[in-house]
């Protein structure tokens, strides 16, 4: 039998599972674009029903192009994504921030609910956001709304 205990556990796996099997193809391909022609960087804010989201991470990534990064949403709602892609569309998504990895023998979890990143949006399939990168600095402010 699964307690709630158990249950949050195994939540937790899934969790990480998903955002492995979305992070681990990037391994394989590389984290940014090459030097092989044109390439870009993206940045902009991310806010929820018009609010700063104040932390997380935005996601970019593109498997005709073999590319996609990652930048950390900072406190006033702000990202950047430095890594050089190259041009082209990628399908964006937006995860909460990853827990830092347990100081204990035995893994504590937050338990944090990240209400103001709904689940559509962690989904780079069905979060409907696109950004076309183009060479040089390109702005992608992200407005998410309840589901």
């Amino acid at each position: 039998m699964i307690t709630a205990g158990k249950w949050r556990s195994w939540d937790l796996l899934l969790r990480c599972a998903i955002v492995l099997a979305w992070f681990v193809p990037w391994a394989a391909v590389g984290c940014g674009g090459s030097s092989d022609g044109p390439v870009g960087e993206v940045r902009g804010r991310v806010t929820y029903e018009g609010e700063p989201v104040k932390e997380g991470v935005v996601s970019v990534y593109s498997s005709d192009l073999g590319s996609g990064a990652s930048g950390d949403i900072l406190a006033d709602g702000t990202y950047a994504i430095s890594d050089p892609l190259k041009t082209g569309k990628y399908a964006v998504s937006v995860f909460p921030p990853p827990e830092p990895p347990p100081q204990d023998e035995v893994p504590v979890s937050s338990d944090k609910v990240y209400d103001n990143i709904p689940e559509k949006y962690r989904d780079p399939q069905k979060s409907g956001l696109v950004v076309d990168i183009n060479e040089g600095e390109n702005t992608l402010d992200i407005n998410m709304t309840k589901e």
